[in-house]
């Protein structure tokens, strides 16, 4: 009888022992529905960086989705620069010019990360040697109200925002993608 119960006993204290990793498991192993914080891989990696590899001519993943006030981390990968457009910008409406490295197209323009060549922004860069640039994190902030630097920085809408590379030739390869900010 002593043996029965003891034997009872072991197994109920087994069972809530397993039940108990599985409800601290769960929420390890869920889905992030807060995105607030959300990474995302520009370029596959340095590996398949090299000139002209369109392999290398991705956002992944290309509809990702943030909530107002999150931040968009940018993992960028190779010679590659992040632009972000308003919402209701889609990749016909950027004049793409018919020669040169950039587009550079200023329409409906939310945010413009450094020259991948390195430099400050709104300079040619140095494209010889290459800089630490190209192997980064640009991270995109959605704000829910207007900042208060000097100048204060824009406060975001809800809604899709298109983000290319800005190198032209790997926007024509269809480098692009859309940001869901809800």
């Amino acid at each position: 009888m002593k043996h029965k119960i003891a034997s009872w006993i072991a197994s109920l204290i087994t069972i809530a022992t397993l039940l108990g990793m599985g409800l601290t498991i769960f929420p390890a192993v869920a889905e992030d529905d807060n995105k607030l914080s959300v990474p995302v891989a520009f370029g596959r990696g340095l590996n398949t960086n090299q000139q002209g590899n369109r392999v290398n001519h991705v956002i992944i993943p290309n509809e990702i989705n943030a909530k107002l006030d999150g931040v968009v981390h940018f993992l960028v990968a190779g010679f590659h620069q992040v632009v972000v457009y308003r919402p209701g910008t889609q990749p016909e409406d950027i004049v793409v010019p018919a020669a040169g490295t950039f587009i550079d197209d200023p329409t409906n323009r939310y945010y413009l990360c450094i020259n991948p060549g390195g430099g400050p922004l709104m300079t040619p860069g140095t494209t010889v040697p290459f800089s630490n640039s190209q192997n980064r994190v640009e991270s995109v902030s959605f704000p829910a109200s207007v900042g208060t630097g000097t100048p204060p920085s824009e406060k975001a809408e809800k809604g899709v925002y298109l983000v290319i590379c800005n190198v032209r030739g790997h926007f024509l390869d269809g480098m692009f993608a859309f940001v869901k900010v809800q």
